[in-house]
């Protein structure tokens, strides 16, 4: 389950959404899964309820979950192709900016290899 680690510099919510996030992405949260309460996953996370409700309120918004009153929150099913046409939108706005940036698309791709490899970029 999610580890946060409470030395980095990165805010413990976007710690909490990635965690989720890689969760799901490596099967370890299936779909229909419940999450812990607020409480809870504050309590086991050694976090301000209130930073875990921001994590789990992001989660909501890109529909990674959902709350049902009274009941719980749980892990959305997922759409592959509404999920794959997410990512090429993010990556057309990544190669714009790498562009901007003076970056060009080959080296986009190296570093894609690498991280495909397992290699640092």
């Amino acid at each position: 389950m999610v580890m946060i680690d409470h030395q980095s510099t990165q805010p413990y919510y976007v710690q909490l959404v990635a965690g989720l996030k890689q969760d799901i992405q490596h099967g370890l949260l299936q779909p229909h899964d419940q999450l812990p309460s607020v409480r809870a996953m504050a309590k086991a996370n050694l976090l301000n309820p209130n930073t875990v409700a921001k994590a789990y309120k992001q989660l909501e918004a890109e529909q990674v979950i959902r709350t049902v009153p009274g009941k719980g929150t749980y892990i959305n099913v997922t759409d592959p192709q509404l999920a794959q046409q997410e990512v090429q939108q993010q990556l057309k706005q990544l190669v714009t900016q790498a562009s901007q940036a003076g970056i060009p698309v080959r080296t986009l791709i190296e570093w894609l290899a690498q991280m495909d490899e397992g290699d640092a970029v």
